[in-house]
């Protein structure tokens, strides 16, 4: 069943939010429900149960997520070679920002490390007797 004919069937918008859908289902579905018709003939318990499995029909294509949309051109770029390329969205600067940062922080934590622990470090000539004079 297509989306604008089971809008139609519950007498939405085919732009309905999910929960005016509901409503229009929980609506249609207490005038069509073969439970809500104990007095009728088994003819029209059965016409009923057909109206209401279509109304169930109508809902599930309605509720169902729109397909994505397929990528337009401008997502696609031609690169040095000819070759297209999809773009990326959310990627940039920023994520290469996060890295220096965390570079930087892991080089300072390795020198502070090696000037702790005395490596690479000459010691200081001790006292004056280290002092020759020519």
């Amino acid at each position: 069943m297509p989306r604008p004919e089971a809008a139609a069937l519950l007498g939405v918008p085919a732009t309905a939010t999910p929960a005016e859908v509901q409503r229009a289902y929980l609506r249609a579905a207490r005038t069509t429900h073969p439970d809500l018709l104990p007095d009728s003939d088994e003819a029209g318990r059965r016409s009923a149960a057909e109206a209401f499995d279509r109304l169930t029909r109508a809902r599930d294509v309605l509720l169902e997520p729109a397909p994505p949309a397929p990528p337009t051109a401008s997502a696609w770029a031609p690169g040095a070679d000819g070759v297209q390329y999809r773009r990326v969205e959310g990627r940039g600067i920023g994520d290469s920002l996060v890295v220096l940062v965390l570079l930087a922080f892991l080089l300072i934590g390795l020198v502070s490390l090696q000037q702790g622990l005395g490596f690479g470090v000459e010691a200081p000539p001790a006292g004056p007797a280290a002092t020759t004079a020519p």
